[in-house]
């Protein structure tokens, strides 16, 4: 179970478990069981000596699915190999729905049968929303470098069920030549998610467009600050932000190559700008993140040996705008059921305080308010002063 923050009066004794007040429907994403290569291979993308293995190959009916063409400029940075090529990538959209919808849960034709969609569309059928006069904020999600979107979807679900619109990108990472390629592909993929769903006739008119955040887990992470505004500090005058994106959360959000990540991984620390690792990056002391004026609120592990959580604080403080940081004690790069409970009541309280100007929201943001109470896993490090 996730936690959601309360939704009771102000001054109330503390967070409840569960999901929000709403039922939650998702877009189609019907699909052939995978034959020629496990479904994984499919879903977070692999190279092959036929050729690149990803999801849309499998899609039962495009035309009912959101699947999207990537255009990835000549001069776009980091391009490499991808540079003028197109990729396809799904969407799943998830939002809250009357709590009568009668379509079934799909269960996802892979190898576990653990992942169900839940109250899927079928081919032909458009998205019934709770309140179909109603325009929702909207949140995009970008996962951890090879994951996939499925791994995500008790996370996105319980977002949508507090009144948001969700969109996850499948950004089939291994399907790309490299580090470089990969977080150009991610960057740009995120830019057309939106661009795609703010302009589809089933959620055009059901997303209030002024209230967009996005969120992203571990690579994910890299991703939203970018399009947020960070910068490469060999590159200044090259912005990539995404203006439509008004707030960020990061779980063990990776930003970049810091000291911390330089130090454990044996690399020098007094490298000049731009002479680290050959991917989009921020600068070993993320200078490049005060470019970064939008809230971003960051939940890191203390034991994470992949995101160092003295990184993920180095970044925040770094950034221009205002900043929390919500350490989870004992924990690595892969949270346990408790810490990811916490990890979905900051994030929905964040985005409440930040997308909905939410007063009851932003007092849980307060260092003093311990909203999952005195034993949480949880200990905040940093909030705006």
């Amino acid at each position: 179970m996730l936690l959601a923050p309360f939704a009771g009066a102000a001054g109330a004794a503390g967070w409840t478990t569960g999901n929000g007040p709403y039922a939650v429907g998702s877009s189609c994403m019907k699909a052939e069981p995978a034959t020629a290569a496990p479904m994984a291979d499919y879903l977070i993308g692999s190279l092959s000596p036929q050729g690149p293995l990803y999801l849309d190959q499998l899609i039962s009916d495009r035309q009912a699915t959101l699947v999207i063409d990537v255009k990835v400029p000549k001069d776009w940075p980091y391009a490499g190999a991808l540079a003028g090529r197109s990729l396809p990538v799904v969407l799943t959209v998830f939002y809250p729905t009357p709590a009568d919808n009668r379509r079934p849960d799909y269960t996802f034709p892979e190898e576990t049968g653990w992942y169900r969609l839940p109250h899927m569309q079928r081919p032909g059928e458009a998205p019934l929303f709770a309140d179909e006069r109603a325009r929702y904020p909207l949140i995009v999600h970008s996962g951890g470098q090879g994951t996939h979107g499925l791994w995500h979807i008790g996370k996105l679900a319980h977002l949508a069920s507090q009144g948001y619109i969700v969109v996850d990108v499948y950004h089939g990472d291994r399907r790309t030549p490299g580090g470089s390629e990969m977080f150009a592909l991610r960057s740009l993929a995120v830019r057309a998610a939106l661009d795609h769903v703010l302009a589809h006739p089933h959620y055009a008119d059901h997303i209030d467009a002024a209230r967009i955040g996005a969120t992203g887990s571990s690579a994910g992470g890299l991703t939203v600050l970018t399009l947020m505004g960070g910068l490469n500090p060999a590159r200044r005058g090259l912005s990539l932000a995404d203006e439509r994106i008004k707030a960020g959360f990061g779980t063990v959000p990776f930003p970049g190559i810091g000291m911390a990540a330089a130090r454990a991984m044996g690399l020098p620390v007094n490298l000049p700008p731009g002479a680290g690792p050959n991917f989009w990056n921020f600068g070993l002391d993320f200078a490049g993140l005060a470019a970064v004026k939008r809230p971003w609120f960051a939940v890191s592990g203390e034991l994470d040996s992949n995101v160092p959580a003295a990184d993920v604080l180095a970044a925040a403080r770094a950034v221009g705008g205002p900043a929390w940081v919500v350490e989870m004690k004992g924990q690595t790069h892969g949270f346990n059921e408790a810490a990811n409970a916490e990890t979905g009541g900051w994030e929905a309280a964040f985005f409440d305080a930040h997308l909905r100007n939410d007063a009851a929201a932003r007092a849980l943001l307060r260092p003093d308010a311990q909203p999952a109470g005195p034993e949480a896993l949880g200990r905040m490090l940093l909030q705006p002063a």
